[in-house]
């Protein structure tokens, strides 16, 4: 949906002052360098952790790839998900045509052969990052379009993280190291932050066609 390109100018004023401040601080470290991909998380708390870490780390496009299980987003996604650009895909080749057409190469965390350590992992380009079903992992179809695999190092007993925490910790990762090879370049453009203010402020208002329409019509 393309939000009208006054929506934040005119709905902004509905906001407190501290509430706006955060807004603008928040979109203006908002990045599309590294994006989150998730593929048939059957647990809803996983998938809504997934989301709450994208969002912690600024990474603003998520894919969802629903192949056999739904989307069911718990409560812990409140709140989150109305910061986030989330795009629905119902076969990989679909998002691997939308991630390959915006420059992005495609990692995942796999104990293969020729797997690097997360830390390894480069940064220079846009990286998309996929996490599959818990027990099942992701699917086959993904294999030929990885272009990395990774492993997260661990020094404990544990062979396995859950895939909410396998997730904050890569995205987390992955964010900083970019930002610190990138700079600036990291952060999305000016146009996409007006253009997620509008988004935001259109969403934080119950009636914002009608409220608009009266604002304009004021000033």
């Amino acid at each position: 949906m393309t939000f009208p390109k006054d929506a934040w100018e005119l709905l902004n004023p509905r906001f407190t002052d501290k509430r706006r401040q955060r807004m603008l601080e928040v979109v203006s470290q908002r990045t599309n360098h590294i994006r989150l991909v998730v593929q048939d998380i059957h647990n809803p708390h996983n998938v809504s952790a997934c989301l709450r870490s994208a969002e912690a780390c600024g990474i603003q496009n998520t894919d969802v790839v629903t192949l056999k299980e739904k989307f069911r987003p718990s409560t812990v996604a409140k709140g989150v998900t109305g910061w986030l650009s989330i795009q629905r895909y119902f076969e990989i080749k679909a998002c691997v045509a939308d991630l390959r057409s915006q420059g992005y190469k495609i990692v995942a965390g796999i104990p293969k052969q020729d797997a690097v350590p997360l830390y390894d992992l480069p940064v220079d380009q846009p990286l998309a990052v996929i996490f599959g079903n818990e027990h099942a992992g992701i699917d086959k179809a993904w294999l030929e379009e990885i272009d990395h695999c990774f492993t997260i190092p661990m020094v404990g007993m544990v062979e396995s993280l859950n895939i909410s925490v396998s997730a904050a910790i890569t995205l987390n990762h992955l964010t900083r190291t970019a930002h610190q090879e990138l700079g600036d370049s990291y952060y999305i453009k000016q146009a996409q932050q007006q253009d997620l203010l509008n988004k935001w402020a259109w969403e934080s208002v119950k009636d914002p066609e009608n409220e608009l329409a009266r604002l304009r019509e004021k000033n």
